[in-house]
């Protein structure tokens, strides 16, 4: 280097020596005519002078033959500035490196054309590159062979990326990705007529959802399936929605399983009410056919006028027997058809302070000499459920603890109702007669009953266990005998993402 710049050549020097890379400076052949402290210190550990005019690729790269894209060597033949990822050995590693390749200009050179090259260790960015690569590999490979359809969609609502599960569930198979990607999922119609659409743009506007049993429609419009959809906000760095992950599993299988159970409990229940009705309608009848022949052989009595002083009281007696009788089995026929008639709840959300007084408001708690006692916290939250489905409940429960009462003087009935977590407990407690406790575990039983003849055939209480069951929710039974009763109700806290129940 004979023509130096105009800056003293040692500052020159310093500077080069002071950079956190290697800078090396080269003939035409290649061969080494100066390098800094760098490449002294992370190349080859040796000394400037034993490295000088010996080949880069044997002293910088320790390499018996020139680098394959050596970027000296192009930039001999372009003229211009060159790059290239090189591979060496260093102490028993593999390292890499980015090197540059950038000719001398001429007036800080003689007639010999020189090179400067860079040098920096890239190894860890390379290693911390093929690991993201990996690991983003790794992510695709989950999603590709996941058994739940995952896809995404963008603030418009327009599909990005979508995996083969999705295009099974979806029916589009191979064309899947073809249809969906760029197709906006909030203009479809079948979308929007199920509902979906509503909770997609909610959840582009950054609220996480969540459904369970969806009746999903297809992108072609087949029907008949239920899904488990969850929808997460994709946030950009800046917080930002930027679009919607979307996670999808079939639970039609599921949601058939349970529909059958439901059915399979359904018959069984019919099947004891049919054993049930056979024995309770057979008593009435008996005593209607039996009482009906003695009224016809009074009236023949009475044609014939053979008819004893009295007749016609014992006549009115036995027509007094028979209508009882019969109004008997119509409550029972009643009671059988409002039990099987529900078949399908209105699940809404429920006002149960409201729904609670105006139950209150149908008995005439002072004309019957009972003292209803209300704790019933303010706010409540509201409950889900089939609003006429839960004023029955409450009825028929509110009645069974009047008929403990009966004429007990100082007959008390507490209401109850108070928040517990997701769920509200509702408490009707009375200090009638109580149940023996070996009859505790019948007492939701069709056409079981502790009370009199005439007070009820034993459906009340199976209405109510069967309606809150189907509405989510629970009923139990404490009772001591000769201190009394209390039912406790739990009911789900009404959330507007469930869905009605059919």
């Amino acid at each position: 280097m004979k023509n130096g710049p105009r800056v003293e050549f040692n500052a020159i020097i310093s500077i080069l020596d002071s950079l956190p890379m290697g800078v090396f400076v080269l003939d035409q052949k290649r061969k080494i005519q100066w390098m800094n402290k760098w490449v002294l210190h992370h190349v080859q550990g040796d000394t400037a002078h034993h490295s000088i005019e010996k080949y880069c690729y044997t002293k910088i790269f320790n390499l018996k033959s020139p680098c394959k894209n050596c970027p000296s060597l192009r930039t001999l033949t372009t003229g211009r500035t060159e790059h290239a990822e090189i591979k060496s050995e260093y102490k028993g590693e593999t390292k890499c490196y980015l090197v540059t390749a950038t000719p001398l200009q001429k007036e800080y050179r003689d007639e010999q054309i020189l090179i400067i090259e860079t040098i920096q260790d890239i190894t860890y960015q390379k290693k911390a590159e093929e690991d993201l690569r990996h690991l983003n590999d790794f992510n695709a490979a989950i999603i590709e062979n996941a058994p739940v359809a995952i896809f995404t969609i963008d603030r418009n609502g327009k599909f990005i990326s979508v995996n083969p599960a999705l295009a099974t569930l979806s029916g589009l198979g191979a064309e899947a990705e073809e249809k969906l990607v760029g197709f906006n999922w909030l203009e479809n119609p079948y979308t929007v007529r199920c509902g979906l659409a509503e909770y997609i743009k909610k959840g582009l506007e950054g609220e996480p959802f969540e459904l369970q049993d969806f009746p999903f429609t297809t992108y072609r419009g087949d029907q008949g399936q239920y899904i488990h959809f969850r929808g997460v906000p994709l946030r950009g760095k800046n917080g930002n929605v930027e679009g919607l992950l979307c996670i999808i599993e079939d639970n039609t299988e599921k949601v058939r399983a349970k529909i059958q159970l439901i059915q399979d409990a359904k018959m069984s229940v019919i099947g004891r009410l049919m054993t049930g009705v056979a024995h309770e309608l057979n008593n009435p009848l008996a005593t209607i056919a039996a009482n009906s022949e003695l009224a016809c052989d009074l009236f023949q009595g009475l044609a014939n006028e053979e008819c004893k002083d009295g007749a016609l009281d014992e006549l009115r007696e036995h027509l007094d027997v028979i209508q009882e009788q019969a109004f008997r089995c119509k409550n029972i026929i009643k009671d059988m058809i409002d039990l099987t008639r529900k078949k399908g709840f209105e699940v809404k959300e429920i006002d149960l302070s409201l729904c609670l007084e105006e139950v209150f408001k149908v008995i005439n708690f002072k004309k019957l000499n009972i003292r209803l006692v209300k704790e019933i916290e303010s706010n409540l939250p509201h409950i889900r459920g089939d609003y006429n489905a839960m004023k029955q409940c409450f009825m028929n429960i509110l009645q069974n603890a009047i008929d403990a009462i009966e004429i007990r003087a100082g007959g008390v009935i507490k209401v109850r109702a108070l928040p517990f977590h997701d769920s509200v407990y509702i408490e009707f407690e009375d200090n009638g007669e109580g149940i023996d406790e070996g009859l505790k575990d019948k007492i939701f039983e069709p056409f079981f009953s502790t009370k009199k003849t005439g007070k009820g055939v034993g459906l009340g209480l199976t209405l109510c266990y069967e309606f809150i069951n189907k509405m989510g929710g629970s009923i139990e039974v404490d009772s001591t005998l000769g201190r009394g009763t209390t039912f406790k109700v739990t009911m789900p806290v009404y959330r507007d993402d469930l869905q009605s129940m059919g």
